[in-house]
């Protein structure tokens, strides 16, 4: 996946901005920090009550081209005896395919579910608990990382004839196996259309299903950026003010009224996959799940537990 990210990020020599969006939901950076610093926070009473529990795990955009993705959560999983499943979404295809797969996926486990999506994933995430409202009251909890719900500048590139040779655009779909279907789901004007029609919804979506929006940029409080496999497309969005994980701008990555989490220095591949920086995401998982609206927030920590 990374090689081929590499081909995509060639095609972005002449990137559209994108737009933040605000949010409305509780700040919890500051919980998911101390957190993520106090490693020993996620106690054994928190893994008890996780093995009560499916984890459902969504990938996003060009999943299946790797096998890293979320691979260091399902060994932390299998490792602590908590029922899980990497969904099988047709990760190249439109969230008009993927979002029946999830569904299923939700309505048939047998026990209640916490979703952790990322990217186009939680697109599809969102699209299935939209169009059927029965299925959120077996959710509690879910995880976005980088969601993608107001589009990416990327796919308004790859679709853009007037801006990219529709040729070159194509070839680099078909390389990647995906559909400009899929695409264009994933453009800043689709995006941003399908929440205007939906909005009625999407809120109902969000006040009934504990969630937490993961949204990074690569850029620090010094001003020092990460380094990333998606340095031209990170680079050419900051300069237009716009900060972003490489692919993904911080704002698009929270629905309004969704509890979020927004830190520095992490790009769009490093929450799900090695990354050229280094980064937990077992760490960041435990971190996410206890800042999360779920009855694992009000559980006590080890009583000898201290940051690193």
């Amino acid at each position: 996946m990374r090689t081929l990210l590499m081909v995509l990020v060639a095609a972005l020599a002449m990137l559209t901005s994108g737009m933040a969006r605000p949010t409305g939901g509780v700040d919890l950076t500051h919980d998911y920090l101390a957190a993520f610093r106090s490693n020993c926070a996620f106690s054994a009473a928190h893994v008890a009550a996780l093995r009560r529990y499916r984890v459902l795990l969504v990938p996003g955009y060009f999943s299946d081209l790797d096998p890293a993705y979320f691979a260091d959560q399902m060994r932390w999983l299998t490792a602590t005896g908590v029922d899980h499943q990497k969904v099988a979404v047709r990760s190249r295809q439109s969230t008009a395919v993927n979002a029946p797969i999830i569904a299923a996926a939700i309505r048939t486990s047998t026990r209640p579910v916490i979703v952790i999506s990322h990217s186009k994933g939680s697109v599809d995430v969102l699209d299935a608990l939209r169009t059927e409202p029965a299925l959120r009251r077996k959710v509690i909890g879910w995880i976005s990382l980088q969601g993608a719900f107001f589009g990416s500048p990327v796919a308004d590139l790859l679709l853009d004839d007037a801006r990219l040779d529709p040729l070159f655009a194509n070839a680099v779909l078909r390389l990647l196996g995906g559909t400009r279907e899929s695409a264009q789901g994933l453009t800043t004007t689709a995006a941003h259309t399908y929440y205007r029609a939906n909005k009625a919804a999407i809120d109902a979506v969000v006040g009934a299903v504990p969630s937490i929006a993961f949204a990074s940029a690569l850029d620090s409080p010094s001003g020092i950026h990460a380094k990333t496999t998606l340095e031209i497309p990170h680079e050419l969005m900051w300069r237009d003010g716009i900060r972003n994980d490489g692919l993904v701008p911080l704002g698009a990555a929270v629905l309004p009224g969704m509890d979020f989490v927004q830190v520095s220095g992490i790009d769009h591949i490093a929450p799900v996959m090695p990354a050229m920086l280094r980064f937990d995401r077992v760490r960041m998982t435990k971190a996410l799940l206890l800042a999360l609206r779920t009855p694992l927030r009000t559980l006590p920590q080890q009583v000898d537990c201290k940051s690193d």
